[in-house]
C-alpha cells in the first residue's frame, strides 16, 4: 500500500516537471513538486498509525456474515417449520353434493328424491404417523444445525489458514529485506577485494550472483503475498487486510474438546435418529387410516312435508396385503437407518485418522521450533558473524562466507515455515476437538 501510493506520488512529480516548460515556471514546478514529496513521506507513517489487524479480529470479522454457516441455519428453521405441519391432521374436506337426479329430466325442482348434501369429512392418519414424522423433521433440523455448526468451524479454519499464510509470507519479506544490505556490503566488499587484487573476477560474479537471487526472491516471496492477501479478504474484506499485522506470530488456544463432539459426527448421528423415526413411521403402515363424515341433505321438491335428513359415515381402510407395499416400506427404512450408522462410523474412523496424523506433525514441528530458536538460529548467525570477520582478514574465502551468509538466511525462513506450519497443524487440531469459546 506504501508502495504503491509512492509511485502515484512519484508519477504526479514526473508530469509536473515534464510540463514545466509551458504554461508553469521552474520555480512553480520546484515548489508543488517539493509539496508533493512532502506529502508522500507521510503515506508510510499513515499506513504504521493503522491498527493491526490481529488473528481474534480475523476471526470476527469473518463470523459476521458466513454465507455457508447462515444457508444450514435457514435450513434447519425450514426443518423445523416442516416438522411442526407434519404433526398436524389433514386439513378438512368440504362435501357438497346433488344425489338422486332423475335420468330423465335433469331437474331438482320437481322430483320428490332428488337432495342437495352438505358435508365435512376429516381424515385421521395412520396410528401415530404424525408423531414419528414430526420427529423425523426435528432430527434432521438437529442435522442442518449440526452442519451449521461445522461450517462456521471450517470458516474459522479458513480464515486462521489465511493469515497464517500471509503472516509467514511478511515474516519472509521483513528476512530478505533485512538481508538485502548484507548481500550488498558483500558485493562491495567484494568489489574492494577485487580492486585491490585479493579477489578474483569469480568472486565478484558470485557476489553479483547472489544479489540477483535474492532479488529473485524477494519478488516471488511478494507474488505469494499477494496470493495470501486475496485468500484472506476473502473472509474480511479488502479494508481489513490492508491493515498491518503484528510482527509477532499469533498463538493459538489450546484444543478443549473430543473428536466425537464434533460437529460433523452430531449431523450423521441425528440422521442416525432421523432413520429410527423412519422405521416407526414406516410400521404405522400397518395400522388402519380413519376417516369420519358427516353430511346434511334436503329434499329440491318443496311441500311434499318430507324432512331434511343427516348422515353419518365412518371410513377405514384395512392394511390386508402388506407384502408389497408395507413390508417393502418397513425394509427400505432398516436400511436407510443401517446405512446412515455406518456413514456414522465411517466418519470417525476418518476423522480419528485425521487427528492421529494431525496430532503426530503438530508434536514433531514443536520439537523442531524449539530447536530453530534454541540451537540453530543463533548457530547460523554465530556462524555468519565468524565468516564475515575471516573474510575481512583474509583467513577465509570468499565461497565459505557466501555459504555462510546462505545458511543464516535459509535458517530464518526454515524457522518461520516452521513456525507458520505448526500453527496450521494446531488450527486443524481446532477444527476436529473444539475449543472453549
Amino acid at each position: 500500500m506504501c508502495h504503491i501510493s509512492w509511485q502515484i506520488m512519484m508519477i504526479k512529480v514526473n508530469n509536473l516537471l515534464e510540463a514545466g516548460g509551458g504554461c508553469m515556471g521552474y520555480k512553480t514546478v520546484c515548489m508543488r513538486a517539493a509539496l508533493m514529496l512532502s506529502l508522500a513521506s507521510f503515506v508510510p507513517s499513515l499506513v504504521l498509525a493503522m491498527p493491526s489487524l490481529s488473528l481474534s479480529e480475523a476471526e470476527r470479522i469473518a463470523r459476521i456474515d458466513d454465507p455457508a454457516t447462515q444457508r444450514f441455519q435457514e435450513l434447519a428453521e425450514a426443518r423445523r417449520e416442516a416438522a411442526i405441519s407434519a404433526s398436524q391432521l389433514p386439513d378438512p374436506m368440504l362435501i357438497v353434493e346433488v344425489m338422486d337426479v332423475a335420468r330423465d329430466g335433469f331437474t331438482v325442482e320437481d322430483d320428490s328424491m332428488t337432495q342437495l348434501r352438505l358435508g365435512i369429512r376429516q381424515t385421521f392418519p395412520r396410528g401415530d404417523s404424525r408423531r414419528f414424522a414430526s420427529e423425523r423433521e426435528s432430527a434432521m433440523a438437529q442435522a442442518e444445525e449440526a452442519r451449521s455448526s461445522n461450517a462456521e468451524r471450517a470458516a474459522m479454519r479458513a480464515v486462521r489458514r489465511a493469515y497464517l499464510s500471509l503472516h509467514n509470507q511478511r515474516a519472509v519479506l521483513e528476512v530478505l529485506k533485512q538481508s538485502q544490505p548484507l548481500f550488498e556490503d558483500l558485493r562491495e566488499i567484494t568489489e574492494r577485494e577485487f580492486a585491490s587484487g585479493f579477489a578474483d573476477q569469480q568472486d565478484l560474479l558470485r557476489a553479483e550472483l547472489e544479489l540477483d537471487r535474492l532479488h529473485d526472491r524477494l519478488l516471488n516471496t511478494q507474488a505469494q503475498e499477494s496470493a495470501a492477501l486475496a485468500q484472506l479478504s476473502r473472509w474480511v474484506g479488502l479494508d481489513a487486510v490492508a491493515r498491518p499485522l503484528p510482527s509477532d506470530f499469533p498463538e493459538l488456544a489450546e484444543p478443549t474438546g473430543t473428536l466425537l463432539a464434533h460437529p460433523l459426527l452430531a449431523a450423521e448421528q441425528a440422521i442416525v435418529d432421523a432413520g429410527a423415526h423412519g422405521i416407526e413411521l414406516s410400521r404405522q403402515g400397518y395400522k388402519p387410516q380413519w376417516s369420519v363424515e358427516l353430511t346434511y341433505g334436503t329434499p329440491t321438491e318443496r311441500g311434499m312435508g318430507m324432512p331434511d335428513r343427516m348422515s353419518a359415515m365412518v371410513m377405514v381402510d384395512l392394511p390386508l396385503f402388506t407384502r408389497q407395499r408395507q413390508d417393502r416400506d418397513l425394509s427400505a427404512s432398516v436400511h436407510q437407518r443401517e446405512a446412515a450408522q455406518y456413514a456414522w462410523h465411517e466418519q470417525v474412523r476418518e476423522m480419528q485418522r485425521q487427528l492421529d496424523e494431525t496430532q503426530a506433525r503438530w508434536r514433531q514441528l514443536s520439537e523442531r521450533e524449539r530447536g530453530f530458536v534454541e540451537r540453530l538460529i543463533p548457530q547460523a548467525k554465530a556462524n555468519a558473524e565468524a565468516a564475515e570477520h575471516g573474510y575481512r582478514n583474509r583467513t577465509v574465502d570468499f565461497t565459505a562466507y557466501v555459504r555462510a551468509r546462505l545458511i543464516e538466511l535459509d535458517t530464518q525462513i526454515d524457522a518461520i515455515g516452521i513456525a507458520t506450519e505448526r500453527r496450521l497443524e494446531q488450527v486443524d487440531l481446532l477444527y476436529l476437538l473444539g475449543e472453549d469459546a
